[in-house]
Formats: C-alpha cells, structure tokens, sequence
C-alpha cells in the first residue's frame, strides 16, 4: 500500500511540476531578463520594438514616486516614451548591472542599472525596477517603477 502511495504522489509531483515552475522551467526570470529582453534594448530598439513588446504583458502597472499606480497598454507605455526619447537624441540603452529577486516560481523583481547612450557621446545612467510574471507558460513584464541609481 506504501509503494502505491508513492508512487501516486511521485506522478503527481511530475503532473504537478511544470504548472509550478512557472515560465520555461529552463529558464529563471532573470536569466530571461538579462538574455532576451536586455540585449534588445542594446542595439536597434527603435526597429526592435516589435521584439520588445512581447516582453510585456499587455498592460503594465507603473508605480509612480508619489505612490501613484497606473495602468496602461503595453504599445502605448513603450512607444509615447521611445519617441520622446528619440527627440531628446537617445540612441539605445545597455543593461549594465541587474538584481534579481525571486518571489514566488511564477514572479521575481528585478532591480537594473542601464546606461543610456545618446548623440554626441553623451552618456547617461538610468535605473529601474521591473515585476516579471509567468504568465501563459512565458515571462512577461507587467510593473515598473523608476527607482534612484542609488
């Protein structure tokens, strides 16, 4: 009787297994994020964007230094900016530096650093805090937040 019981609760771990391992169990989130999403950031992002959206959950929370939440499309979060960013001469950003944080096997927190590269050789440092979610068996951004390079 043991033996069957074991043998039910070792099928039902390998049944339970991937529904808990969250997005490829292959791949963490941070190594999703420093691999698939950084590097399209590092290159041609204004071509990439299409690339990039997918990334992204189709709204995203923004959670605001005020403490202010809000809620956007996902197109409409990451085109408006790019194209304001692109008048003030940004060219592409690096994903320099990254922590992240498991919370649960479905969502992590990311913490970033990137260096933002504009005409004129002009650099700049920017950093951010990204809630990466499993969703449908693939991880996608769905909170960001603006935090100091501190």
């Amino acid at each position: 009787m043991k033996t069957i019981a074991y043998c039910l609760l070792f099928i039902s771990a390998l049944i339970a297994a991937p529904l808990t391992l969250g997005a490829d169990a292959d791949q963490t989130a941070e190594t999703w994020f420093e691999t698939s999403y950084g590097p399209l950031w590092a290159k041609t992002p204004y071509q990439d964007v299409e690339a990039i959206l997918t990334h992204y959950h189709s709204e995203i929370v923004t959670h605001a230094a005020d403490g202010s939440l809000s809620t956007t499309p996902s197109r409409e979060w990451l085109t408006a900016p790019m194209d304001s960013w692109r008048e003030e001469g940004w060219i592409r950003a690096e994903l320099t530096d990254m922590t992240a944080t498991t919370i649960n096997a479905a969502t992590a927190g990311v913490m970033t650093v990137w260096t933002d590269y504009y005409a004129g050789d002009v650099t700049e440092t920017s950093c951010g805090w990204y809630l990466v979610d499993a969703i449908n068996g693939e991880w996608k951004i769905t909170h960001y937040a603006d935090t100091p390079c501190s």
